[in-house]
């Protein structure tokens, strides 16, 4: 294991824990970064009152519709899966999605997200093939749906949401020197992945952990991400 981005891992889960309070407090005095926060709460408000008013055979005299578009950019550590892992270590990946959340489309939240990882050679492999460098680089662009959890798993701390998504990946490699022996290294590929996964939402950020089914690229990463609104509506 590459103990550096483990611990780097560690540190940003730490910071994020540790700036949710501040967040909470900021937040309440920023009404724009309050904006998602808003919307799922309205939702699983809505769905009370809905659920009640449907019990007494009563309509709702006036809805409100709320959304918007956040863009929001990710970074955490992913670890490579199975023969994956037998010649890389674990890695950096970030990136970033942008969102669309309209009360109407509830409990889902369509994306475009970008990702890129990077995963370094294991060092018993590089030096069994007498190689300085191989490193596995990855760079996904795809669509994502979010659906959000609250409606099954009541909180008031968090909002769980599963996280599907369906990207293309460009997957290249950077080795040196190149190889003269007949050695067999996979090459560069491009390949259709899936991936899936649970977050919990904080205020503005997410913690989460998925899995991404790549064929011999598979992969498993833990993320945090950050929501910031470009507009509302």
């Amino acid at each position: 294991m590459n103990f550096k981005i483990f611990n780097a891992s560690v540190f940003i889960f730490i910071v994020t824990i540790l700036m949710t309070g501040t967040v909470s407090s900021f937040e309440a005095n920023n009404p724009k970064l309050n904006i998602r926060s808003s919307f799922l709460k309205y939702r699983f408000e809505k769905n009370a009152e809905d659920s009640i008013k449907g019990k007494l055979n009563k309509s709702p005299v006036r809805k409100t519709n709320i959304g918007g578009l956040f863009i929001s950019p990710s970074a955490g550590v992913s670890f490579p899966v199975g023969t994956f892992g037998d010649y890389s270590n674990s890695g950096v990946i970030y990136g970033v999605k942008a969102e669309l959340a309209y009360s109407r489309l509830f409990p889902f939240i369509f994306g475009f997200v970008y990702e890129y990882q990077k995963f370094p050679g294991n060092g018993e492999f590089t030096t069994t093939n007498s190689l300085t460098q191989y490193d596995t680089k990855i760079t996904s662009i795809g669509g994502s749906l979010d659906v959000i959890l609250n409606k099954f798993l009541h909180s008031n701390f968090t909002t769980p949401v599963l996280m599907l998504e369906v990207k293309y990946a460009k997957i290249t490699k950077v080795i040196n020197p190149l190889p003269i022996n007949n050695i067999a290294i996979p090459g560069d590929k491009n390949l259709l992945t899936y991936s899936g996964g649970l977050g919990f939402t904080l205020y503005i950020f997410d913690l989460s952990a998925k899995y991404t089914s790549a064929g011999e690229y598979s992969n498993l990463s833990f993320q945090v991400k950050f929501h910031f609104p470009v507009f509302k509506f």
